[in-house]
This record gives structure tokens, sequence and C-alpha cells, in this order.
């Protein structure tokens, strides 16, 4: 009696499939996969990014990424109690797999998956070659080198969104022929520019209404907007909140509006711990004295005027350009929440 011999599948090949399997199932929501028809780019699938639109379609962006994906097994790190304190992990690479990721005009970046804790790291592995080799990379006479992943650099939703910002910015920037700090900000806050640059057709006008919280350790502040010379509440644009935001950074995170005093306050109620106390008060650059209300020492509520200025009116000019050409969506009259914590400052 004759037995056939069955292909015998190793413990590490099976890891690796059901790691990629993983990548693509958290991959598959932000774009279109690409791939080599056979395996000879040293990496091992791309992701073509695409842009949400509001009618439930998407449009591909110019961000096309390459990923290799290298997977740790469980028994290879501590446990997940002590891999929790690890700042990093590092994997050992070929360094000419590391020169031609170096040399390639398309980002790669290297993504790890850590079994232990069921979750993906991402590396700029460009970035990092550049940073730990430079030129040098080309010349390294060994076969392989050491490549370290930051435990909080982790592939999720936010990281998503930096690949597809980096490359909406490069792309940008050429089309305005403008440098990329122009072009980021029209990409962060294209909404709000155009709603500010078409405020007078519209017959509308617009305010801020800063929350200076004394019980907790972020501020918030709302861009409103409403029309004109009418009794129609107050429509939020966008709410921001950010961790020990204070009023004199809205200035500099907002650097295309002109901030001033309003001439009248629409504050019903004046709530007091002490009769007699004074207004708590902010001075803007401009040397505006704005008068705020002390909400019985919970918060400082301060409103603002609010227009574009000589670079928010340059900056409109470019929103127009872009919605032209069909880089952007215009959503008018659409809420939206910034949530700004110390993490979102990461890099990849």
């Amino acid at each position: 009696m004759h037995h056939v011999a069955m292909a015998n599948i190793g413990k590490t090949d099976v890891f690796e499939r059901l790691y990629m399997e993983k990548f693509r199932a958290l991959a598959a929501e932000y774009g279109e996969f690409v791939f080599y028809e056979r395996d000879r780019g040293a990496r091992d699938i791309g992701l073509h990014i695409t842009h949400k639109r509001s009618s439930g379609n998407e449009q591909l962006s110019s961000a096309l990424c390459w990923f290799q994906l290298k997977g740790i097994m469980k028994n290879s790190l501590p446990k997940r109690k002590n891999l929790k304190k690890a700042q990093e992990v590092k994997l050992s690479l070929e360094v000419k797999h590391l020169r031609y990721w170096f040399l390639q005009p398309m980002p790669t970046y290297l993504v790890a998956y850590i079994e232990s804790m069921d979750m993906f790291l991402i590396q700029d592995i460009q970035a990092y070659v550049a940073k730990t080799w430079g030129k040098s990379i080309l010349t390294l006479d060994q076969k392989t080198a050491t490549v370290s992943i930051l435990m909080d650099s982790v592939l999720d939703k936010h990281a998503f969104d930096i690949l597809l910002r980096k490359s909406d910015i490069k792309e940008w920037s050429k089309a305005l022929e403008t440098d990329e700090k122009s072009a980021g900000l029209c990409r962060l806050d294209c909404n709000i520019i155009w709603h500010f640059g078409t405020a007078t057709d519209r017959k509308v006008e617009h305010r801020v209404r800063f929350l200076d919280w004394q019980s907790k350790l972020r501020n918030e502040f709302f861009i409103e907007e409403k029309p004109t010379e009418t009794d129609v509440d107050w429509q939020t644009l966008r709410h921001h909140i950010e961790f020990k935001l204070r009023g004199r950074d809205l200035e500099e995170i907002y650097p295309y509006l002109e901030f001033f005093g309003p001439e009248e306050v629409d504050n019903e109620v004046l709530w007091r711990d002490e009769e007699g106390e004074e207004c708590p008060d902010s001075t803007l650059s401009n040397g505006d004295v704005v008068l705020g209300v002390d909400f019985c020492g919970e918060y400082f509520e301060f409103f603002l005027g609010a227009r574009l200025n000589v670079l928010g009116q340059q900056l409109f000019e470019s929103v127009l350009t872009l919605d032209k050409i069909g880089l952007i969506e215009i959503t008018p009259h659409v809420s939206e929440i910034i949530d700004v914590a110390p993490w979102h400052q990461r890099g990849i």
C-alpha cells in the first residue's frame, strides 16, 4: 500500500499567513491593494489610499505606499505585562533590502505584527535608514542590520491619516505652486477657510466662543456662524478640543484668521462666586482686550470676532483652485470636531 506524501506547512509560514490576513483586514478600509505579479520588489504589498466622499464613494489619492511585513511570535518577546513597558522592538533586516528601500522614490513602510499584543507597529523605513546610516548604507559591509520600531508607533486610523496627509500636502504644493506649510493649512482647514471666504456672499457672520476651563487640563473653542442681522441661533462649524490649549494659542493654530474683540456679546447669564469680582480678560495680539465671564470658577467664557487676514485671503484663493480641479470636496454647514491630545502629535 502506497502513501501519498503531503506537503508540510511550517509554523512560521502559518504565522505569516495569519498576520498578512490581519493586515489586509485592517488596511482594506483605507484603500485599494496593489501587488507585484511576481515577488521581486522586496515589499509585500502596496496600498493606494483613498479619500472618503460625502456620497459614500471613494476617490483615489496620490498616496501609493508600499509595506514590508514582519511578524514577531509571542514566544520571541516578553509576556504582555512586560512588553507594555518596552519602548521599542528590534528587528534584524537584510542590508540589501535597506539599500533598496532607501533609494526608492515611492515610500516604503516597515510593519511589524506583535503577536503577544495582537497589534501592528509601523516605521517609515526610508526615513529611518536616512537618519541612522544615510548614504553609508550603500557601502555598509555587513549582511544584516538591526532596526528599531517605537512601541507607540501603532498602525491605526491615525497612522493611515498621517500617510494620506503627507501625500496630499506634497500633491497640493505642486498643484498650487506653494510651500508645504500653506498646503498643509489648506489640507487641514479648507472647509473653515471656505466658510470665512464666502461669508460676504452668503450674508453670514462668524465668531469664536472660547472656554478656558479652570477645572480641567484641556480647553475648547467653537467656531460659529449665523446669518447676519437675524435671530437665528449660532451654528457650530468646528468644535476644537485640545490638551493645555490657551487663549493666546488660537492665533498660532489659526494663523489665517484675524481675531478681534466683538462689539456685542450674547452673554445672558453672569455667574459669580463673589459679588463685585472682576471679569476675567484676555489680550489679543492687536491689543484688543476681551472680557470674559466666570462660570463659578469652573471655566471662563470669551467671545471673539474673527475674519480672514491677508494669509487667509490667499489660502481662500487656493481652496477655490483645489475645489475647481477636484482635489477637495467642500461640505457647507457640516459641524466637525477636532480633539487634539498628546498622542496625536506622534509621527511614523
